[in-house]
């Protein structure tokens, strides 16, 4: 018979798995209704432009290519990340878990499935210890992470009215600080864990067997600088990919900007859509669209059209990493 304290502990959990996607969907859709009211959007002019990318179909065509350059790119450097943590693992099924894992990410509520479910297929094709493979999610996500800050420092000083962002620049600029510190090497990090703070933090015994995994892969990584440069270097190419995506789309779409400017600003929108209040940033990358796009010339109803028909060009290569989750059913067993 079931026991019964156990059924009622877990009913919560099952409610809160559904009820906080539930709730980020909502904000999301929320953010966008208020976007289309305060700016006078209509669904029909919403629509109405984005035929303009099939009277297009050059621009549309580059903008379907660098978005799938951003995501093998995004897969190179896990690969690379693999690799430096020594496991072996094929170029090609990195790049097909990878894409599975866009496909969760794209169609499945929250904002870190897809990690969740390359951790999970990664770690079952492991041989050996499974710790090294689930850490190289997180090392290439930091490094893609500093990358994109960097560049939103960058943008923010250079091409936004950054005067009256004080809090955001520093803010930016202590994270991308604090995330280059951990991967190109931490001073003394076992006189760190003895901090009060820090020692609360780890001896936690849900964060304890975390952070022990992830030291030994930070210490992996300082013993290679030239990993860290690759990881570096594939997140660069990335991001710029994405940045060049971003142009080709609003060029299909019929829109003049800036282009300098324009790609200044992108990395901006990029991390602002990180924030994981809602699924897929829907809503808050509409929102820093707004803010900050028309320094390049776009208008604020033309840069929430923008950024909803980016998120609808990242969906078409998340449908493909979803057909490649159907055909690959291999990746669904785990290795002798």
């Amino acid at each position: 018979m079931p026991d019964a304290s156990h059924a009622t502990s877990a009913a919560p959990s099952t409610w809160r798995r559904i009820l906080l996607p539930l709730i980020k969907l909502l904000i999301g859709g929320g953010l966008i209704v208020l976007l289309f009211h305060r700016l006078h959007i209509h669904w029909s002019d919403f629509t109405e432009t984005l035929t303009n990318l099939s009277a297009k179909p050059v621009w549309l065509i580059a903008t379907l290519l660098l978005v799938l350059a951003c995501l093998l790119c995004g897969a190179g450097r896990w690969w690379t990340a693999l690799r430096g943590m020594g496991v072996q693992l094929s170029r090609t099924r990195a790049a097909a878990l990878f894409m599975i894992g866009h496909f969760f990410n794209g169609f499945l509520p929250g904002s870190t499935g897809g990690d969740v479910a390359r951790a999970f297929y990664v770690a079952r094709e492991t041989h050996g210890p499974r710790a090294p493979a689930v850490m190289s999610i997180i090392v290439e996500r930091l490094a893609g992470i500093a990358v994109l800050l960097i560049l939103t420092l960058i943008g923010l000083l250079t091409a936004a009215d950054y005067g009256q962002l004080p809090l955001l620049l520093a803010l930016v600029g202590v994270l991308a600080s604090a995330i280059l510190v951990v991967l190109v090497g931490l001073p003394d990090l076992p006189r760190m864990s003895r901090w009060p703070l820090i020692r609360l933090l780890v001896h936690h015994p849900l964060i304890n067997p975390v952070a022990h995994k992830m030291y030994d892969a930070l210490r992996l990584c300082h013993a290679q600088p030239l990993l860290i440069i690759r990881l570096f270097g594939w997140s660069l190419l990335q991001h710029l990919f994405a940045m060049v995506s971003w142009l080709t789309l609003i060029w299909g779409l019929g829109f003049h900007v800036q282009t300098v400017t324009l790609l200044l600003l992108v990395p901006a929108v990029l991390t602002a859509q990180m924030i994981p209040i809602t699924p897929g940033g829907l809503g808050i990358r509409e929102g820093a669209a707004v803010a900050l796009l028309p320094a390049a010339g776009l208008a604020p109803h033309a840069a929430v059209v923008v950024a909803l028909a980016s998120f609808v060009v990242s969906l078409v290569w998340s449908a493909a990493g979803g057909l490649v989750f159907v055909l690959l059913r291999e990746h669904r067993k785990p290795h002798a």
